[in-house]
């Protein structure tokens, strides 16, 4: 059973309920006076133990609490553990305070582990940092939650937060198998968005996966740096131009994609470490046109992965266009390959040979030893 609640977090609570309590407001709560002085006096310790004397379901608690009252009566998750993702601002925060002690206080529901996150960079003053840097640094962080946790334990509440946040967490949630569910106010109880019979084709990211790791790892890339970007990236990256140049930076969506890679395929069964006697040491052809330090690099690929069967050099006439250490799926006479790049004071190319060579082994070799060996 689930045990692990995600839960997105917005200010409604504070901005659309606690603001504007007033005498006549909220004439059902009877210490609504109480909640108003310590929302003024920013006492968020207080705030939470005066919505504790309140019926969860009530409005004025706010969406979050409203919906993981309602998730309780689920059969599919048993509330252990509570993940409260914040937005990047003075309200995000203290919300985030209010409600992880409201939460803590809940005897009824006894939680074991209530955790405030706050999401980089996700805020409203700058859009453009929002959507470039916050969007995925939230899918960042509900995927190391993922990790952790393992997504079999997980369910995500979408229900609080900026419009794209929520659809953020659905579309995550989608491409894990992940039940996600959402209230909206009008509602008068939570939908489930169950998981769809669908499949991510990651064969793109096995032919691109040099390009993915960089980009995952924060770096800008310049249209004259990688040439013409493929159009089938496009959906993946956002471009700006810069003078006579263009730029490209991995998106929300991208980020997804991405981290759904990972998160799906932390190891392939089929993909087994080798006996020594099944592994045949890296071959190299003319020692004169190779690069300094290839083979020591090659031989380490080969050592340190026993999973590598054996690895060759291969001719390459295009010498400058390699731009350091890059591996990647690549189909060559009808025939899928796992090939890795080397530049030193010139580059080389070779050929790596896996215990399985099926398309989801090189693919997740790729994205795997780019992650291991770019930086190098």
């Amino acid at each position: 059973m689930r045990n692990t609640l995600i839960c997105t977090v917005g200010t409604s609570l504070f901005a659309s309920n606690l603001a504007k309590l007033s005498d006549g407001f909220y004439p059902q709560i009877s210490n609504w006076k109480e909640i108003k002085d310590a929302f003024d006096q920013k006492n968020f310790t207080k705030i939470a133990e005066e919505l504790i004397k309140v019926d969860p379901k009530e409005r004025i608690c706010g969406a979050e609490i409203n919906t993981i009252e309602e998730a309780r009566n689920k059969k599919w998750i048993s509330l252990d553990q509570l993940y409260l993702l914040v937005s990047d601002t003075d309200d995000g925060v203290n919300t985030g305070k209010v409600l992880s002690h409201y939460f803590e206080l809940r005897e009824d529901i006894n939680f074991k582990k209530v955790i405030a996150v706050p999401i980089e960079s996700l805020q409203d003053k700058y859009p453009k940092k929002f959507k470039l840097q916050g969007l995925r640094n939230l899918v960042k962080e509900i995927g190391k939650i993922i990790q952790k946790e393992t997504k079999e334990k997980v369910a995500i509440d979408a229900t609080g937060g900026y419009k794209a946040q929520i659809a953020i967490a659905v579309t995550l949630g989608q491409a894990l198998d992940i039940p996600v569910y959402y209230k909206h106010e009008k509602f008068y109880e939570i939908i489930d968005f169950p998981p769809l019979p669908i499949s991510l084709d990651f064969d793109l990211l096995g032919q691109y996966a040099d390009l993915f790791s960089m980009f995952s790892k924060g770096e800008c890339l310049k249209k004259s740096e990688i040439g013409e970007l493929d159009d089938k990236l496009r959906v993946f990256v956002d471009s700006i131009e810069e003078g006579d140049d263009e730029l490209y930076e991995l998106n929300a969506i991208g980020e997804i994609y991405y981290t759904a890679f990972n998160l799906r395929h932390p190891f392939i069964p089929e993909l087994k470490e080798l006996d020594d006697l099944e592994r045949k040491e890296p071959t190299f052809g003319d020692d004169h046109h190779y690069p300094n330090d290839f083979k020591n690099f090659v031989t380490k690929i080969w050592n340190e992965n026993k999973w590598i069967k054996t690895c060759w050099t291969v001719p390459y006439n295009n010498q400058k266009g390699i731009k350091g250490i890059s591996f990647f799926v690549k189909e060559e006479i009808g025939q899928k390959k796992l090939l890795g790049t080397f530049r030193s004071n010139y580059g080389a190319r070779f050929q790596i040979e896996l215990a399985n060579q099926s398309l989801d082994s090189l693919n997740w070799a790729a994205v795997k030893l780019n992650e291991k060996y770019t930086y190098l």
